[in-house]
């Protein structure tokens, strides 16, 4: 909560130490793999005759059986997920039995965070498992559990904000005063984010930099959200809703230092504030152009002067493509049907924790650091069909692919290996992305569109 007492508010050195601090912690894990974890997330779509699309289901319906009902269903015969923690229209969650929960974004996508886990094997294999529990508990209602970046086959205004309370009515209405973007972002897209270790002294700072260099080219390469303009409209959405929490690190495109925790710490005192949290479950919008900085250097004429708690709540708001946590969350992964999920995972997972992939990636993208705004810019309005991307592409997920190869045996296993290849001749090398495929689909029949993202 923020304080009355400006002597006892944060001050803008303290501010930069402690962001920095928190996003890369002195005690970082010192193994040369490292853990992975995921984040799939699913739009519930109500299936129609022969499978045509009928809208999407909401977390509660008037007359029950709305996803909640779903996953409580599931939740009573499964002994794997248990019950809810909490009701609508509240956070949810779900606990995953092994680690991992079930939660629900604001348009009512089922999101699976799984526990940490030693490799990509593993990882992938866990998703599968609690992916089938969830699918087969959704089918007996006819609805699909659609892995595609944006509802193709839904207006956004058809789907109300459906988590209100605190936080999520807040952040919605900061938003608002920014445009329709974050009614997109929010309601309408699904991500894969990847989220990966960072490493030993001296191969953190690395993992930083490669993972926000290789990300514009994985918003190219995976781009399942087309429309609005681009084939990646979800990283359209981003790059438009607020651009001082979104997107890189001023400083890291600058390259004016090699000091993550500086970076990170000013991108920080940069963002504006989305959301003031003045007491217990009272949360109030922030407004475009006050950033942290200016709160501490100012104040706020009705909630006085940011203490230590308004900054790590402030850090929970930002959301750059790159988001260090004591961990890596990479952001810029579009949800992908079953059998590609575990490409852009094995792929990043590889460029990361292989040596000689992550070097040979910093050799080919070093130079691009200061086009990383617009390189992304240009991966969401055209992807792999840019032939420069498409290029750069080629070029680093063979790296990524000698990587993966290369790591110790059974932590990708040979048919994902398999499928990673697959992928980069069906898609990257042609020129073509999963949103293409979309496309033709849905301009033959849009219940094909629904059976490719849901199988």
């Amino acid at each position: 909560m923020p304080t009355q007492d400006r002597s006892a508010a944060i001050s803008l050195d303290e501010a930069r130490h402690r962001a920095g601090l928190s996003a890369f912690p002195e005690a970082v894990r010192a193994a040369r793999l490292g853990g992975v974890g995921l984040e799939p997330e699913f739009f519930p779509i109500i299936r129609g005759a022969e499978g045509s699309p009928r809208g999407r289901l909401l977390l509660t319906q008037p007359n029950g059986g709305g996803v909640l009902e779903v996953v409580d269903e599931l939740a009573a015969s499964d002994d794997r997920i248990g019950p809810r923690s909490s009701m609508s229209p509240g956070p949810v969650e779900y606990p995953v039995e092994g680690g991992g929960r079930l939660t629900f974004e604001p348009g009512a996508q089922v999101e699976h965070s799984t526990a940490v886990f030693e490799s990509v094997a593993a990882v992938c294999s866990d998703v599968r498992s609690v992916l089938g529990k969830l699918r087969f508990a959704f089918e007996r209602h006819d609805v699909a559990l659609a892995a595609i970046g944006i509802d193709v086959w839904n207006d956004v205004e058809t789907v109300p904000q459906q988590l209100r309370a605190g936080r999520y009515t807040a952040q919605a209405a900061y938003y608002r005063q920014r445009g329709h973007w974050g009614a997109v972002m929010m309601r309408h897209t699904a991500s894969l984010q990847i989220n990966l270790d960072l490493g030993p002294e001296g191969v953190w700072q690395e993992r930083w930099l490669v993972a926000n260099l290789v990300s514009p080219l994985m918003t190219a390469t995976f781009a399942s959200s087309p429309g609005l303009g681009a084939v990646c409209s979800r990283a359209r959405a981003w790059q438009e809703l607020d651009p001082t929490r979104s997107g890189f690190p001023r400083l890291l495109v600058a390259g004016s230092g090699d000091d993550p925790r500086a970076e990170w710490g000013q991108a920080a005192l940069e963002a504006d504030v989305m959301i003031y949290r003045v007491g217990g479950d009272h949360f109030e919008p922030g407004c475009p152009g006050c950033s942290f900085k200016k709160w501490i250097l100012n104040g706020h004429p009705r909630w006085g002067w940011p203490t230590m708690d308004d900054l790590e709540y402030h850090l929970t708001t930002l959301f750059f493509e790159v988001r260090p946590r004591g961990f890596l969350e990479l952001r810029a992964g579009e949800a992908l049907p079953d059998r590609w999920r575990v490409v852009p995972v094995a792929l990043t997972a590889a460029l990361l924790y292989d040596d000689g992939a992550r070097t040979a990636a910093l050799d080919l993208l070093l130079d691009r650091r200061s086009e990383l705004p617009e390189i992304w810019k240009r991966a969401a309005l055209d992807g792999v069909r840019d032939p420069e991307l498409k290029d750069l592409a080629c070029k680093l997920w063979e790296i990524g692919l000698d990587g993966a190869r290369a790591l110790p045996s059974g932590y990708i296993e040979t048919d994902e290996i398999s499928a990673v290849e697959a992928y980069l001749e069906h898609y990257t090398v042609r020129g073509r992305m999963p949103s293409d495929e979309v496309i033709e689909l849905l301009a033959e029949d849009p219940a094909l569109a629904l059976e490719w993202a849901s199988s």
